[in-house]
């Protein structure tokens, strides 16, 4: 009996060292998959990360059909050695609200979307340390729609590769993105190829990449790259902060020398740098304009003292003022959390930060005990965490939380403070809100 148990054993053993594995609760296929429109399972909504592993060339591969993935703030861990996806002419494929990060392998990219009528739908998706030819390739007649999404830490390899890379006379639609931290040898975007377009019709935010948007002619022919509303994009909600038009000499000046062949990379960079800051800086703000928010924010239970007080030398002034209970409120809520202790705050806390401008902009958080909410139906709740967000909030502020629950909004622009409840969004099991004007935020639960 024993000797039948480890003959058991060592054959699923074997078995799952041969074939390729992922997460246990994770809903997508566990192996390399063709998908066709034959396929039984259509919509795929995820309830965990899954992680995949195969020597194989692709995870997923979608000749016909449409197919979605909801992603549900998850995260998709790609092979080091194999492309997440490949979209074939004529096949559909729906990502939502999903994290693709893992390939390592230069020969390859993590989405393939080729051929004519191919079709990529991608919202509120993120790409992140992956180390790959391209990115996201995009070519021989295939279409891309994506919206709220963001290229962070990636690396292209080769002599033109970006993050995204489209070609052969493809088309992708740009509504909202922001490419953070991309190296390689080319710009973040690379338009090339005859009857190629780039259409940005969003927001659209360039930081520590290589370069930014660039183009090459084939045969004599430039792609067409219409930027007609890039603005810096804010918050986890991807606002426009300044939707204002790119600026036409700026803008001629980067597409004539990409096309003319005339001015090197690092004057095309130039060039399409002004144009960028032009639009995504934003105007200075006056700090003094947000004072105000700060006087909102001191422990509500401390009262005026109607008293006219007593002469300096009066003993019993002194000691009254020594036993007044407001004065140890600093120590109580210590935290006008600066950028040198963002750090120290989020390891406290588990809270995570994200400003338009970066923690630096003169933005600032404060965690809140019961006292600084002030508010004793929503104490009597059981608040999970509470924090205070003042400064330079409008240019749009992400918090996430690290609990699961519904966040309150108390507006300081308001007294009393109107109290609003915010749309939130679930990431890798955080709660996440966006803001765009002073107040507190405090996490209740469901």
């Amino acid at each position: 009996m024993r000797r039948k148990i480890a003959l058991l054993l060592g054959l699923l053993l074997i078995s799952l060292l041969a074939f390729p594995v992922q997460s246990q609760s994770c809903v997508l296929p566990a192996s390399r998959t063709t998908w066709t429109s034959a396929t039984t399972v259509k919509t795929y909504n995820m309830t965990a990360n899954c992680t995949f592993s195969t020597s194989s060339g692709y995870f997923l591969r979608i000749n016909s059909g449409t197919f979605t993935i909801n992603g549900n703030g998850y995260t998709i861990n790609a092979d080091s050695n194999a492309r997440a996806f490949d979209i074939r002419a004529g096949a559909t494929l729906i990502l939502n609200n999903v994290t693709i990060t893992g390939l390592n392998d230069t020969g390859r990219q993590v989405i393939q979307v080729f051929g004519v009528n191919a079709y990529l739908d991608a919202d509120d998706v993120t790409f992140r340390n992956n180390t790959a030819m391209n990115i996201l390739l995009v070519g021989t007649n295939a279409r891309v729609d994506l919206d709220n999404v963001r290229f962070e830490n990636n690396t292209g390899t080769g002599s033109r590769e970006g993050a995204l890379d489209i070609n052969a006379a493809a088309t992708v639609n740009l509504g909202n993105a922001i490419f953070t931290n991309n190296t390689g040898n080319s710009h973040a975007i690379w338009v090339t190829g005859n009857g190629t377009t780039l259409n940005v019709t969003g927001c659209l935010t360039f930081s520590g990449n290589s370069g930014t948007i660039g183009t090459e002619t084939n045969f004599g022919n430039i792609p067409t790259v219409n930027n007609n509303n890039i603005g810096a994009c804010v918050g986890g909600g991807f606002t426009t902060a300044t939707p204002t038009p790119l600026p036409a000499t700026a803008t001629a000046l980067a597409m004539t020398a990409a096309a003319e062949g005339t001015a090197t990379a690092e004057a095309e960079g130039t060039a399409t740098a002004l144009a960028m800051t032009a639009t995504s800086t934003p105007t200075p703000t006056p700090t003094l304009t947000l004072t105000p928010t700060l006087t909102d924010t001191p422990d509500p239970v401390v009262p005026p003292d109607p008293v006219a007080p007593p002469a300096p030398s009066d003993p019993r002034t002194s000691k009254k003022k020594a036993k007044d209970p407001p004065r140890p409120t600093p120590t109580a809520t210590p935290r006008p959390a600066y950028a040198a202790s963002y750090t120290a705050l989020q390891t406290e806390t588990g809270m995570t930060f994200e400003a338009a401008y970066g923690l630096e902009s003169g933005v600032h958080f404060r965690q809140l005990d019961g006292g600084g909410i002030g508010i004793q139906s929503i104490i009597d709740a059981g608040p999970l965490a509470a924090l205070d967000v003042y400064g330079y909030v409008e240019q749009g502020v992400e918090v996430c939380f690290p609990q699961i629950g519904r966040v309150i909004f108390l507006d300081a622009r308001t007294m009393p403070r109107a109290i609003t409840t915010l749309p939130a969004t679930v990431k890798n099991g955080m709660t996440c809100v966006y803001l765009d004007s002073p107040g507190s935020l405090v996490l209740l639960p469901n």
